[in-house]
Parts: C-alpha cells; sequence; structure tokens
C-alpha cells in the first residue's frame, strides 16, 4: 500500500497514447477519483482533494479531440 498524500498531475494530449496502461478522460466526461484509485490500488482518502477537484475541472473544460491524461506521485511525509 502507497503511504503519504498522492498528489495528481495532467496533461491535455489531442494524441492520446492507448498501448500502454495510462488513465485518461475522454471529452464529455467526468474525472472519476474511485476510478483512478482502483486502476492504480490506491486509496482514494489518500488523493488530495483539491487536486481531485482541478482534475474533475480540467476535463470539463477539454475541447472536443482532447483528452486529459492523469497521472500521479506520492508526497513524502
Amino acid at each position: 500500500m502507497i503511504r503519504g498524500k498522492i498528489r495528481l498531475t495532467w496533461t491535455t494530449t489531442r494524441n492520446p497514447d492507448f498501448d500502454g496502461f495510462r488513465f485518461y478522460v475522454a471529452p464529455g466526461d467526468v474525472f472519476d477519483a474511485d476510478d483512478y484509485a482502483e486502476a492504480y490500488g490506491l486509496h482514494r482518502r489518500d488523493i488530495d482533494h483539491n487536486d481531485i477537484a482541478n482534475a474533475q475541472a480540467a476535463a470539463s473544460n477539454l475541447a472536443p479531440g482532447e483528452w486529459l491524461e492523469v497521472t500521479h506521485t506520492e508526497m513524502e511525509d
């Protein structure tokens, strides 16, 4: 289990790479922190709540043809 605060980062792309394991939010979809936590074996409660809200806002602002790629890092205690 990962310990400590999990920080999210995201970038917008028009060329998502679906060959590897990456977490993308499609235009018109909402970033779901529960789905993200499950995909990476994290506990949602460990993910920074402001980052969740900001990723959701970024996803809601996607233009047609854009995808949001979400990644994370573990912050040391």
